[in-house]
């Protein structure tokens, strides 16, 4: 096959749409007698790989009659694609020594990363400096494994080795602000950028100044978020979705509304995303604008963005904390019919909140126990809460729940998910606050007797009061 040819087939198999048009193309270069072609070759190991198709990649790298270090390498990402680290460890210590590049050793060291097998990444890192093989690659690769498992300090050790022939680039000092960030550290993901600031060779990307504006939205400091918004502005930074995202976030994070809603109005590129949409609908909603949250919601909707459960645990929190039980209650409902989003347990745990904040406890109550699945202890939680302030109270209002029976109910159901968490103390302390004190003796004894079943190994009676 002419060279035009056959780089046309190449080509051709790295652009296969799935996986049935690569075997029809391997058929293909086996018929036309390429399949020992280890261009050809590695191409279709390539695109299986990324189809996570390691059976068949495999069998054609151990078919191939020659290999080099790109075939090894297309192989030793598969395996690490699919997480098989103890399969690349041992095809890397098979490769000879002269088809180990630096890509080979950051293909094993990520997957040991991935893995969370630091100790054996690190093996390999120092492995590669000996060889002097190693890249900025390798070290930004082990840096951010450590700060993804929270080890700042070993990764701040590798970030002040780092100079001479190793020296940083943008990636290094973004993944350390982001590692301190994920620990909640925003004041040390601040000192980073700031230090990278008075860099005179590097150029802060939107995800330098993404990271740096979630540190001031943690750290509450709305002063240090506007200064790097005007530097965005100054220095002429793209601000993109993530960006524009961040700067939306901080704003409400730190209870500047009007310039958060300036930020989304003014987003470059189009229309925004769901996760804007979703930011945008949480923050009216932690700042008291929940006529807002539910206004944007709407809108949303009507620019045929389609919402999920995110979306949905936004506005009827947004809802629950501006008390608008009748918007709850319209959004809960058309859900799944009208959005096709299924409740989960954090919508159900909303709509008891926003019920039981206006008093509606026997709503929440039969709201719960009509529940697909089995509430969880917060859900439950926030009953018992209600059920005390509720029995404390002048008294149940017409047609609604006794606040002691709701909390004797939530309570024994919590103490079947877990004998420990206090569910018990908690309906103690309401018999006392009512001065039932024959209850409270009762309910202690209960108490008891469960503790004492369960240490037993034996699962005790379960208690259902008629609500």
């Amino acid at each position: 096959m002419a060279p035009h040819g056959r780089a046309a087939l190449v080509r051709a198999v790295a652009a296969c749409p799935g996986c049935r048009e690569e075997q029809a193309l391997h058929c293909l270069v086996c018929k036309l007698g390429h399949a020992s072609d280890v261009v050809m070759a590695t191409a279709l190991l390539t695109c299986y790989g990324k189809r996570g198709l390691l059976a068949l990649a495999q069998r054609l790298f151990d078919e191939m009659t020659r290999r080099d270090s790109i075939a090894f390498n297309a192989m030793l990402a598969a395996l690490g694609a699919s997480g098989r680290t103890a399969d690349a460890r041992r095809l890397f210590d098979r490769m000879p020594d002269a088809d180990r590049t630096p890509a080979s050793w950051n293909t094993v060291l990520t997957c040991y990363c991935r893995a969370g097998d630091l100790a054996s990444a690190r093996e390999v890192f120092d492995a590669s400096l000996r060889a002097t093989t190693s890249s900025l690659v390798s070290w930004n690769a082990m840096i951010d494994g450590y700060c993804k498992a929270g080890r700042m300090d070993a990764a701040q050790e590798l970030f002040d080795r780092m100079t001479g022939s190793s020296p940083r680039d943008v990636v290094t000092w973004n993944t350390m602000m982001a590692g301190y960030l994920r620990r909640g550290d925003p004041a040390a993901a601040i000192a980073m950028f700031r230090r990278l600031m008075q860099q005179q060779t590097l150029r802060p990307t939107t995800v330098t100044m993404a990271t740096a504006v979630s540190a001031c939205a943690q750290a509450g400091d709305l002063a240090l978020g506007r200064e790097i918004h005007l530097s965005i502005r100054r220095l002429g930074t793209t601000a993109d979705a993530v960006l524009s995202n961040a700067l939306i976030d901080m704003y409400f994070k730190c209870g500047s509304v009007d310039r958060a809603l300036e930020v989304f109005v003014t987003m470059p590129g189009g229309a925004p995303n769901l996760f804007c949409w979703n930011t945008l609908i949480a923050g009216l909603g932690r700042n008291s604008r929940g006529e807002d949250a539910v206004r944007a919601f709407r809108d949303m909707v009507e620019k045929v963005v389609k919402p999920d459960a995110v979306t949905f645990v936004a506005v009827l929190s947004a809802c629950s904390h501006s008390g608008l039980v009748a918007e709850g209650r319209e959004l809960f409902a058309e859900m799944l019919p009208v959005h096709g989003v299924a409740p989960r347990m954090e919508h159900y745990g909303c709509m008891v909140d926003l019920l039981c904040r206006a008093g509606l406890l026997g709503e929440a109550t039969r709201l719960v126990r009509a529940m697909p699945v089995r509430p969880n202890a917060k859900i439950l939680g926030s009953l018992l809460l209600h059920a005390h302030a509720h029995a404390r109270g002048p008294g149940p209002e017409q047609g609604e729940e006794d606040g002691v029976r709701v909390g004797q109910w939530a309570a024994e159901q919590i103490a079947e998910l877990d004998s420990h968490d206090g569910a018990a103390f908690g309906l103690s302390n309401m018999y006392a606050s009512l001065q039932r004190w024959d209850h409270v003796e009762m309910h202690r004894r209960r108490s008891k007797m469960m503790n004492a079943a369960r240490a037993n190994g034996k699962e005790p009676g379960r208690t259902s009061y008629i609500i």
